[in-house]
């Protein structure tokens, strides 16, 4: 089982690893905690792209993420908290993932090891 904050986290951190262990036979879950909807375009060929709707393509990219490295998924389901800049900070958006209570997702993690039963997390 391996836990990110967004998707495309499991392509850049751990790929190989989780690639490994799917071909080992074993079943991989991948956990999001959120969409990672307030990400930012890093990828020059996309920037001028018209993308208005940064959660669709995260599901687009997980989806083929899935394919290519043989896991499973699960959407925890919380809101981006995006990556605010300035001085002062600019407030989080209400309700977003680092706006809320550590124990709710904490919960709901912890539902999905007990369901999952993993024998290694990273």
């Amino acid at each position: 089982m391996a836990v990110h904050a967004h998707p495309d986290d499991e392509s850049s951190k751990g790929a190989a690893t989780m690639a490994k262990y799917v071909r080992a036979g074993h079943q991989v879950l991948v956990v999001s905690c959120t969409g990672g909807e307030r990400g930012d375009i890093l990828n020059p060929g996309l920037k001028d792209s018209g993308i208005t709707n940064l959660l669709e393509v995260r599901k687009n990219e997980m989806a083929h993420a899935q394919e290519i490295l043989g896991v499973d998924h699960h959407w925890l389901g919380f809101e981006d908290s995006g990556f605010p800049q300035g001085d002062p900070l600019p407030p989080l958006p209400e309700g977003c993932f680092a706006d809320i209570p550590v124990e709710i997702p904490a919960a709901l993690l912890a539902e999905k090891i007990i369901e999952f039963r993993p024998h290694i997390t990273c």
